[in-house]
């Protein structure tokens, strides 16, 4: 049985990236916003057509890879700068780089990105434990944000980091690319102009097969991908003292392998949110983007590790409901599974009065209605990227404001708090906040 109520205290200021003592989020969080209240941050004029918008990225694995290669796909935008503490993953990073004329400065501290007046925008795509204070810290810089969903690790994060956002000139856009898909559009569109009558409930899903974690004590090799897991003979090294103590924050020790830590952090409450924060985000941000909704009234979870004995902390198998009154929506995941609702591994359905909406990364589909519809996929990560560097250069709305980025991820928190507390949440319904007491976060 893994630790359900492991507590996760996130910072919010850039000196745990580098080691030093441990501060209250909340607090730090505070700071922050005083210190970007003094003035230094400055309205920001448009950029002129011809400029190209310079970027920093931050956390180049894994998703940062592939922002690394959507962003160079688009006009107007030069990769100036790549961070991460890991070495070996900037060197990879830096053999994504296309163009062989204008190489980007590499380093493995986040204030060079800061300080950099060669970086007009930064994008963040590390663990969700270094989100909140490394956009703070952005926006004190007076720098533009792409930041990776979940936007934060706790509510109160996002609530603070909201207002911070709002008293500067940074554009923030979250990197909830389905809002950016022509066919995730169009099928939106489809519910909001009632073709499917009412639509009362939704439900969104993911099921996926994950790796076993490995244990403290394993050698040092990476398991194979494959579902036998079969040991490879090829070492990995290990990563240094400084890494680890960056990579970690405040957390000064971890119960994570660290060979692991480069996906599944995802899985241990001290970074990460379950699968709720992985796949739960983009797909409840597409369920409650159908439904004209923002928060439920109450939330109830259930789940557990069912399959997996591995350490990790968040379930492997869960369900959520949220209540909005009238209305509904429901998620679940299994991460020993790949067989979906609809055969479909990850996906939302829209129930309406009028005939069924199936919607994934692979198209759209109505049931029970007549005439059939049926919509081919589109592209998502090109255009999202796209959407980013224009809001930046005319001072525009982004595709995906940090406010709805932050409702979305409020409701993968709501769902884990539910699930460690083991109780019905229940919703102040003018201010939105948990009034259910005594809660662990």
């Amino acid at each position: 049985m893994t630790d359900r109520n492991s507590k996760s205290k996130t910072p919010l200021n850039r000196r745990e990236f580098l080691g030093s003592s441990a501060r209250n989020a909340a607090q730090a969080a505070a700071g922050v916003v005083a210190i970007s209240q003094v003035g230094k941050l400055q309205a920001k004029l448009p950029a002129t057509p011809s400029d190209a918008v310079r970027l920093g990225f931050v956390g180049l694995r894994n998703q940062g890879a592939s922002l690394i290669k959507s962003f160079q796909q688009v006009e107007n935008c030069q990769i100036a700068g790549l961070c991460d503490i890991d070495q070996s993953v900037q060197a990879a990073a830096m053999k994504l780089i296309e163009s062989p004329r204008r190489q980007p400065f590499l380093c493995d501290d986040y204030r060079k990105i800061l300080d950099s007046p060669e970086i007009d925008a930064v994008v963040i795509a590390t663990p969700d434990h270094h989100h909140a204070w490394m956009t703070a810290m952005a926006c004190d810089a007076g720098k533009d944000i792409y930041l990776e969903a979940p936007t934060t690790h706790t509510i109160e994060q996002g609530v603070q980091l909201q207002r911070m956002i709002s008293q500067s000139q940074s554009v923030v856009q979250v990197g909830l690319q389905q809002r950016s898909g022509l066919h995730f559009q169009s099928a939106i569109d489809y519910l909001h102009t009632g073709q499917l009558g009412e639509v009362y409930q939704a439900r969104a899903w993911s099921a996926v097969k994950r790796q076993r974690l490995r244990r403290q004590t394993e050698p040092h090799q990476r398991s194979s991908q494959k579902s036998s897991q079969k040991k490879t003979s090829r070492q990995e090294p290990m990563l240094s003292e400084k890494v680890q103590l960056a990579w970690l924050g405040q957390e000064k020790k971890s119960t994570l392998h660290p060979l692991d830590w480069h996906y599944h952090w995802r899985w241990m409450w001290n970074y990460g949110s379950g699968e709720l924060g992985n796949w739960g985000v983009h797909l409840l941000d597409t369920a409650r983007w159908g439904m004209n909704l923002e928060l439920p009234q109450r939330v109830v979870a259930t789940g557990s590790c069912r399959h997996f004995n591995d350490g990790r902390q968040t379930p492997d198998t869960m369900n959520v409901l949220y209540d909005f009154g009238g209305k509904s929506i429901t998620w679940e995941h299994r991460q020993w599974s790949s067989r979906g609702i609809e055969g479909r591994s990850h996906g939302v359905a829209f129930y309406g009065d009028r005939g069924v909406l199936i919607l994934d990364r692979s198209g759209w589909k109505v049931y029970d209605h007549t005439p059939a519809i049926s919509v081919q996929a589109s592209e998502l990560r090109i255009s999202h990227a796209r959407a980013f560097i224009h809001a930046v250069k005319n001072r525009t709305e982004p595709a995906t404001s940090y406010e709805v980025g932050r409702i979305s991820s409020e409701l993968c928190h709501l769902g884990n708090l539910a699930y460690r507390n083991e109780r019905e949440l229940r919703l102040d319904d003018l201010t939105g906040e948990v009034v259910s007491p005594e809660l662990r976060s």
